[in-house]
């Protein structure tokens, strides 16, 4: 009897380890349903690339930090927003909002006077509010190494810059090996209210990085995990 007591705690033990291994890894606010009942349009934000390194960023001058960073905002904005239009298509609960494109997005804040760097330092209802949205989602991206090949979201970088960063290697990009990790990248992604600029829900991962594969790899594997867990689906209350 001891025995088979002894053995039911156990099965219990590892029942209790699997249940919270499988909780979700991201907050949603317990009145999201209330809270969101009447949005009908979000934006995304242009995403806040935060350089963590020292080697590569030493070679370049501020003016090209300033190229390459805008740049990698714009790359991972277009990605977040391909990946929630992706999800919504292919999965079987739609986003029930609109999401505002990012051509739009970026022309308002230009038409305003807000650079890209900027919008990182505005909160989340001034922007809101500015275009004319729900909620909007902020991002901050955290790296050790500077992201260069962003050709497939219709951006590219001077040609001097890119010898700086790639220096004959190839470029960033995500490995599930760890034996091949040089770095990681933090990312964290939030999306605020209009109203009060409170938290909806939000989600942070952290990827480690080699040089085997293309970047856009690195940026859209972040994004489609956040799209993955948006809210935002199926019926409205």
């Amino acid at each position: 009897m001891k025995s088979y007591n002894i053995f039911v705690c156990f099965v219990f033990i590892l029942f209790i380890g699997s249940f919270s291994a499988c909780q979700k890894s991201y907050y949603v606010s317990k009145d999201f349903k209330k809270t969101t009942q009447n949005h009908t349009n979000i934006a995304i934000m242009p995403v806040q690339m935060i350089f963590t390194g020292s080697i590569l960023g030493a070679a370049l001058s501020d003016t090209a930090k300033i190229e390459v960073e805008e740049a990698e905002s714009k790359a991972f904005q277009i990605s977040l927003f391909r990946e929630l239009l992706y999800s919504s298509n292919s999965g079987k609960k739609q986003i029930w909002v609109n999401l505002m494109p990012v051509e739009q997005t970026n022309k308002v804040l230009a038409e305003k006077g807000i650079s890209i760097r900027q919008s990182w330092e505005m909160t989340a209802d001034e922007l809101a509010e500015l275009l004319g949205v729900d909620a909007v989602i902020k991002t901050q991206v955290y790296k050790q190494q500077y992201l260069t090949d962003l050709a497939s979201y219709g951006i590219n970088i001077g040609s001097k810059v890119l010898a700086l960063l790639t220096k004959g290697r190839s470029l960033l990009a995500i490995s599930g090996r760890k034996l091949d990790r040089t770095s990681t990248i933090t990312a964290h992604c939030t999306l605020h209210n209009q109203k009060d600029a409170s938290v909806l829900w939000s989600m942070s991962l952290q990827e480690d990085t080699d040089f085997n594969s293309p970047t856009n790899e690195v940026i859209d594997n972040i994004n489609k995990q956040f799209a993955k867990n948006f809210p935002y689906r199926g019926k409205r209350k």
